[in-house]
């Protein structure tokens, strides 16, 4: 499985994707002093990265809540969002740029041997 996409389009798509990613890391720098920044961003990445963005985002609010409380540590909006933008835009592009394409080409093959 290629990490980067063979084709023209499956490039330019996958750049546009994180572009889009990078841009919504950039929203959050920017409007970190607005109060409902971190539920727009994570509702926003959870589009981005659906479905695995989903629990993805679950699971790396509960960790970092958890060393919150274990390390005392302050809460910083843009900061707090950093470990579920990598965790999402990780398993977001893993999804849709090399298991998805995978998937789809493992299926058209076995149709054409049919």
């Amino acid at each position: 499985m290629p990490l980067i996409p063979k084709t023209v389009i499956g490039r330019a798509l996958a750049l546009l994707w994180l572009l889009m990613c990078a841009g919504l890391l950039v929203f959050a720098f920017v409007q970190r002093d607005v109060h409902d920044m971190p539920v727009a961003f994570t509702w926003l990445m959870i589009g981005l990265t659906f479905p695995i963005g989903l629990p993805a985002a679950a699971i790396v609010g509960m960790l970092m809540s958890q060393l919150y409380a274990k390390f005392g540590l302050t809460y910083s909006p843009f900061m707090d969002l950093l470990p579920d933008w990598l965790a999402m835009v990780s398993l977001g592009y893993l999804q849709w740029f090399v298991v998805v394409p995978s998937i789809v080409r493992r299926l058209s093959r076995g149709e054409r041997g049919t």
